[in-house]
């Protein structure tokens, strides 16, 4: 039961940040940033344990003697450069299944591929020479947990002790004036009453119509379907915008508007599927709205009762 309502939780989480910050976890269509921090939002839910939303080193370096015990294909003890490219090989074979799946294949393919990982080792790749340190050509366990901690402390850009979305932009702030820009984006979305921020009324308000976009039937619960149909929609939309992007009027403003409404509930169906790892979790309205607070919780850093839009952006501390 805990381990369920865990799942629902980490779903109406994602459900609602998908709506408020949409553009800091794009897809690839959306640039080498959205990239970025689509990778690093995806890194810290599959290392974040307990589900607090940010990966302490405790949980990185467990991940890493996971992985240690994956790489050493022998049980030698020791990752040698042969079983690097091996599992490498059978991550790039994995994907190229999935391309080739056809269309109500690709979940299952999907699942074979998370389901063969780890492919990824502290300390392989470019770091190895590094990783390497007594020079044997290959890397121990303790080798590998000493590679851990140096890209952990490298990723922990604001020194805090956790890695978290606020450590997503490197050094400075995500990506200057675009990143406020779109920071005042979505704080407007929540920002019912036009005071420049958000109060966890109003948090609470936008994770009820955010559950309501996703119910469509009106019974109280979200499924994968529901979800799956918002994505479908979003395909929809993008269409109808490519096919008259090149002309101008109103045409195309009320194209890309619909575009840009409806890539808010795909990433929500994008977070769903990462979340719902067994394929038929169900979300209540009072889940999301648990949810909801817990996000606002996370969010308000200064502890003053609101979120404003330069907590959304997740400045960091400048050194």
């Amino acid at each position: 039961m805990a381990k369920k309502e865990l799942l629902l939780g980490a779903v109406a989480a994602s459900l609602i940040f998908s709506g408020l910050a949409a553009p800091a976890f794009a897809a690839k269509h959306e640039g080498k940033h959205g990239k970025h921090h689509a990778r690093h939002a995806a890194m810290i839910e599959r290392l974040d344990t307990d589900k607090d939303g940010k990966v302490t080193l405790a949980e990185f370096k467990a991940n890493a003697a996971t992985a240690f015990k994956t790489f050493d294909a022998n049980g030698d003890g020791q990752v040698t450069k042969d079983e690097i490219k091996a599992r490498h090989a059978a991550f790039k074979d994995a994907r190229k299944a999935i391309r080739a799946a056809a269309d109500a294949d690709k979940d299952k393919a999907r699942e074979t591929l998370r389901a063969g990982g780890p492919y990824m080792l502290p300390g392989a790749g470019k770091m190895f020479d590094r990783a390497d340190t007594d020079k044997n050509g290959t890397l121990s366990e303790a080798e590998v947990m000493a590679a851990a901690e140096r890209i952990f402390e490298r990723r922990d850009t604001n020194k805090d002790g956790a890695i978290d979305v606020a450590d997503a932009g490197g050094k400075g702030k995500w990506h200057g004036k675009k990143s406020e820009e779109r920071a005042q984006r979505m704080l407007e979305r929540a920002d019912t009453d036009k005071d420049g921020k958000i109060s966890q009324a109003e948090m609470l308000a936008y994770a009820t119509t955010t559950f309501e976009r996703f119910d469509t039937d009106r019974n109280g619960e979200v499924t994968k379907a529901e979800v799956d149909a918002r994505r479908e929609a979003f395909r929809d939309a993008r269409k109808a915008f490519q096919a008259v992007k090149a002309t101008d009027g109103e045409a195309k403003d009320a194209a890309r508007q619909a575009m840009r409404d409806a890539r808010i509930d795909r990433m929500g169906a994008r977070m769903f599927e990462r979340a719902d790892t067994d394929k038929n979790g169900v979300l209540t309205k009072a889940e999301m709205e648990t949810a909801a607070a817990a996000l606002f919780k996370q969010r308000d850093r200064n502890g003053d009762g609101f979120i404003t839009a330069d907590e959304m952006v997740m400045k960091r501390h400048q050194k």
